[in-house]
């Protein structure tokens, strides 16, 4: 694997741990009876890589932390849906700003820091009295607070890896990705690095332990994977996560999805009374409109992000395409979107 381990910068106690350690035998006396307990099982995204999780019904309240409250970190967000997405940060007040606009298999990168909100929603489109489109921002597809990894008290599937046996890593570090690990849970735990054949034990501090109520900050890179064992039964997985992208994917309006024909048939079958099969039969003409107007949205989106591909060429030819292409994109998306940052469908590191 061509990827450096990475490399742990300290040690942080809460103050839960500083009370624990000050109450002394605490820990050491309750630490070895919780591991003999059996754990509950955890959460799949937990043990693997994150999967996509339904889209939230609302915003949590409240807003982002100062940036001086919270410590340096890159967050990844990838578009997998079908449609443009707006990626939002969310100031201190609850209110989302424009970060960029994302495209169907675009990925950005932002620079961030933990306790900051970022929001993804789709674009939806209205129409004025004059007929034209605009755009606004639609449906929550995603809110991402940036936290720490939480270790709990829970146990994965059982993982067996060999121990690498290498020499820790003393080389140059080409990129700076941080991630900050808070083990929650009343049991010890150690932490290592998984390159696809081995696991690396990794130094927290002066040991290779990581206390119950700590947390360290590790300077790794994307694609990189740890997992977390029970210091006391390495057999014991508690963790596994890897640094990857947050994944915006589509989801549908449950009050608009109503499957074509469902009214009428329901009416038919005496399920629903009249009004209510005629309030179903409405909201399915609604949902059409909607799709076809999203669809034509998607359409003009495409075609002028050819153009703009297209305007990359050097000659007068491809220039105009651009300019074409600038002017339709600033129509589809209207005053929120008068000069956004488009990005582009990018690889995957």
């Amino acid at each position: 694997n061509s990827l450096p381990p990475p490399k742990a910068l300290r040690v942080c106690f809460t103050p839960t741990a500083r009370v624990l350690m000050l109450r002394g035998l605490f820990i050491l006396t309750a630490a070895p009876l919780v591991a003999a307990l059996d754990l509950d099982a955890c959460p799949m995204d937990r043990c693997a890589a994150g999967t996509p999780t339904a889209c939230p019904l609302a915003p949590s309240p409240g807003g982002s932390l100062p940036a001086e409250e919270g410590t340096y970190e890159k967050v990844f967000f990838r578009n997998d849906g079908a449609r443009p997405a707006l990626l939002l940060r969310v100031d201190g007040k609850g209110e989302e700003h424009l970060h960029v606009v994302l495209a169907p298999g675009a990925r950005s990168t932002v620079e961030t820091h933990q306790g900051a909100v970022w929001r993804a929603r789709r674009v939806d489109t209205t129409s004025t009295n004059g007929g034209a489109a605009t755009a606004a921002p639609g449906r929550l597809l995603v809110e991402h607070r940036v936290a720490p990894v939480s270790i709990d008290g829970c146990a994965c599937p059982p993982i067996s890896a060999p121990d690498c046996g290498r020499p820790p890593f003393r080389g140059y570090r080409t990129t700076w990705d941080p991630v900050v690990f808070e083990n929650d849970s009343p049991l010890p735990v150690t932490m290592s690095w998984f390159d696809g054949d081995c696991e690396e034990s990794l130094r927290i501090g002066t040991s290779h332990v990581l206390p119950p109520f700590s947390s360290v900050r590790f300077i790794a890179t994307y694609g990189h994977t740890f997992r977390a064992h029970a210091a006391d039964n390495p057999g014991v997985l508690l963790r596994q996560h890897t640094i990857g992208d947050v994944v915006i994917g589509d989801c549908h309006d449950e009050r608009l999805e109503v499957p074509a024909g469902e009214g009428a048939a329901l009416e038919e079958a005496g399920a629903v009374s009249e009004a209510d099969a005629a309030t179903l039969a409405s909201m399915e003409d609604e949902a059409a409109a909607l799709r076809a107007s999203n669809d034509a949205l998607r359409a003009r989106l495409e075609a002028a992000l050819d153009a703009l591909r297209t305007a990359s060429a050097p000659n007068a030819t491809a220039a105009a395409a651009g300019v074409v292409a600038s002017k339709e994109l600033s129509a589809a998306l209207g005053s929120l979107l008068a000069s956004p940052v488009l990005a582009t469908p990018t690889k995957a590191f």
